[in-house]
């Protein structure tokens, strides 16, 4: 039989978890274009044989990613861009690593020209390709279906477009440790041009999603909950030894 500390370290565990999600939350408030993350337990129920005992545990199921987007804000740099609508940017990781997926705007020219992310990793066009900057461009225009002009001596030439791609299923993005989004590849599919679900805005970025009164507020309840129940835990650790004492006295 499962004493009370049994069941409140599963409870405790699953606190921390919640704890280290919400801290995680709180210093990526003012994180651009970021995405909090968000826990999901279980609780079990487990009858003992003692009649009308039942013992609760509780389960970490998963953490995934919120999908509310943040609020978009005006920042005047032509190189910044927001989605406005369900869509990420694709971005091409070094090392042949493969795609990751992003919502963060700031994009920048690299040396060679490329069109590149703040990391220096190429953003990739519709088809999987670099977006090439002409040389000693002027002005650049972004325009809402994601299409790159370039102006050069006065005279604009299209780029290319840039590549917005949508999930199947928003439940399957994960977070890499590159700081970029998985998307797993079945239905993923890009964002058709003139399409009015998604739209770039030009000279803005999304903000994180996180409301950091609200996630302060909850990890404030959150710590109280895990000190209750490390008191909990603490009082049946104290029982169970005088207990023992109790029982080891000689007659």
């Amino acid at each position: 039989m499962e004493g009370p500390s049994i069941v409140g370290l599963s409870g405790q565990m699953a606190l921390r978890q919640q704890l280290d999600v919400v801290a995680n939350n709180v210093a990526n408030a003012s994180t651009t274009a970021y995405r909090g993350d968000r826990t999901l337990f279980q609780s079990h129920v487990s009858r003992l044989d003692v009649p009308g005992r039942e013992v609760a545990f509780v389960q970490d199921r998963a953490t995934y990613v919120d999908t509310r987007a943040g609020a978009i804000a005006a920042t005047g740099n032509p190189l910044d861009v927001a989605i406005d609508g369900n869509a990420f940017l694709a971005v091409e990781r070094p090392g042949n690593a493969g795609r990751g997926y992003t919502r963060d705007g700031r994009l920048r020219v690299a040396p060679d020209n490329t069109l590149v992310d703040t990391a220096g990793r190429p953003v990739l066009d519709e088809g999987g390709g670099h977006l090439l900057m002409p040389e000693r461009f002027s002005a650049a225009e972004i325009r809402a279906d994601g299409t790159v002009l370039a102006t050069t001596d006065g005279r604009s030439e299209q780029v290319g477009r840039l590549g917005l791609f949508q999930p199947g299923d928003p439940r399957g993005i994960r977070k890499g440790g590159d700081g970029l989004l998985e998307i797993p590849p079945a239905g993923l599919r890009p964002v058709e041009p003139g399409s009015r679900e998604v739209r770039l805005v030009q000279g803005a970025l999304e903000s994180s999603s996180v409301q950091p009164i609200a996630e302060i507020a909850n990890l404030t309840a959150l710590q109280r909950a895990y000190d209750n129940v490390q008191r909990i835990v603490a009082d049946d650790d104290s029982r169970i030894r005088k207990m023992i004492e109790a029982l080891g006295r000689p007659n």
